[in-house]
């Protein structure tokens, strides 16, 4: 009798085989989605750092025209809100601190306008559309993750690191604190909680205080 040879090409996996290649892909999938969501929501995070640097080199131009800090941003030359659609974070100072009356009055006198920039200082968010007032404090986004949108940034109050102004009267009050507050991941879309925050202050020091990610 002759024995049958197997035919060339017909050699293919078994069952086992299948599943463990099968099992490795499951294993590779678990690793990397995780942390390919992580690597996307930190890029996302560098718009915040670019927006900062932007209101920071604003306001220290506004303090170099009339030696005060203030929040009102869009006079400043500060006004992102026609980004706002392409935006995660909110942006800006939400904090009202009322201006000291004779630092006010000196900024006048240097050509400061007080009907774009109040003594006041109370704070005011800009509108969803269109071209924001000179008195517009503070910047929400227009993207986020679903529903969860950062319309607004956090003040500084109560030991929370935030938006923060400081009164002006003399060399330890002339501070401010911008906020970017920004829902860059689905497992951290909680406003005021968990979502990305990032702040610069008049020293030029930045604060990564939640990654949010």
């Amino acid at each position: 009798m002759k024995t049958l040879k197997p035919k060339m090409g017909e050699s293919g996996f078994t069952l086992v085989e299948l599943m463990i290649v099968v099992a490795i892909i499951g294993i590779l999938s678990a690793v990397a989605v995780p942390n390919f969501k992580r690597y996307q929501a930190k890029a996302k995070t560098s718009e915040a750092k670019i927006q900062l640097a932007a209101a920071y080199t604003s306001e220290q131009s506004f303090y170099g025209d009339f030696g005060i800090y203030s929040n009102c941003l869009p006079y400043m030359g500060f006004d992102p809100n026609k980004e706002r659609a392409n935006r995660y974070f909110a942006i800006g100072i939400n904090q009202t601190a009322a201006i000291n009356t004779t630092a006010h009055g000196s900024a006048i006198n240097q050509g400061l306008l007080d009907a774009s920039c109040p003594e006041d200082n109370a704070t005011t968010a800009a509108p969803a559309t269109g071209i924001s007032p000179a008195v517009t404090t503070f910047f929400g986004a227009g993207k986020g993750n679903g529903s969860a949108i950062a319309t607004t940034v956090p003040a500084d109050a109560a030991g929370l690191v935030g938006s923060d102004l400081g009164d002006q009267s003399d060399a330890d009050n002339q501070t401010f604190t911008i906020a970017a507050s920004g829902i860059v991941s689905a497992d951290f879309a909680t406003a005021g909680t968990d979502e990305a925050l990032i702040v610069v202050n008049q020293d030029k020091k930045y604060t990564n205080v939640r990654n949010g990610y």
